[in-house]
């Protein structure tokens, strides 16, 4: 698959700003994703990121770091924290922008052990799918040792289908994404948002505890998850 938002955060960061990154979706138009988002300071996190960067413990992987914004806070502030990507582009940025442990694998062949995996930015849209998130959090449950915690956050997009928007046939938090940059097309994929209820069901089922600790007005929410 072609690096291509790995490529646009990377120019970005070698202060190319004036070259659009574009996101198409399955249920509407074309947007343009601001690239800045992944180099915000730690002033510019919403409530929901400075609450999963305070319960952080132990030794953490920052699992899908992107350019680093939460995995450099987390180091700065004395952590042991591994950033974790699967992207080329972001993973030089990570290296250059000075963080000591940046490992570049897809996560679904990651073995190590951490006390917390630290999963923001829609961190569930990982799984896929809604039938892909089990097998997603027995992973994350695999990276934790017995007594540790996966922090992650998604939101409830019903409201995008509130004005008439067609629903998917399947659940409506399943979205296809592709990204374009500088006249190229990306392969499409599978991304997730899953809402609340669906979560705690799930997890409910898998014998694993949630806990939702932050919904924001935007129906997005930090849960944590853990063995018992």
């Amino acid at each position: 698959m072609k690096d291509l938002h790995g490529q646009a955060i990377y120019d970005y960061y070698r202060g190319e700003d004036d070259k659009a990154l574009i996101l198409h979706n399955s249920y509407g138009e074309p947007e343009e994703m601001p690239v800045e988002v992944f180099f915000r300071e730690e002033e510019d996190f919403s409530t929901l990121e400075h609450l999963a960067l305070i319960e952080c413990q132990g030794k953490v992987l920052d699992l899908g770091a992107g350019a680093g914004a939460h995995a450099l806070v987390l180091q700065a502030k004395g952590f042991d924290v591994t950033a974790l990507e699967n992207s080329p582009g972001c993973v030089e940025v990570l290296k250059q922008s000075g963080m000591s442990n940046v490992i570049h694998t897809d996560y679904q062949k990651h073995l190590d052990k951490y006390d917390t995996v630290l999963a923001l930015m829609n961190g569930l849209g990982l799984a896929g799918t809604l039938a892909g998130v089990p097998r997603f959090l027995e992973k994350c449950m695999d990276l934790l040792h017995p007594k540790g915690q996966l922090l992650i956050d998604s939101s409830d997009i019903s409201y995008l289908y509130e004005d008439g928007l067609q629903k998917p046939s399947g659940y409506y938090g399943e979205i296809k994404y592709r990204y374009e940059y500088q006249d190229e097309k990306g392969d499409w994929f599978n991304w997730l948002y899953l809402d609340q209820d669906s979560l705690l069901k799930i997890t409910t089922k898998m014998g694993l505890f949630a806990e939702i600790l932050h919904t924001d007005e935007q129906d997005q929410y930090l849960a944590r998850i853990t063995r018992e």
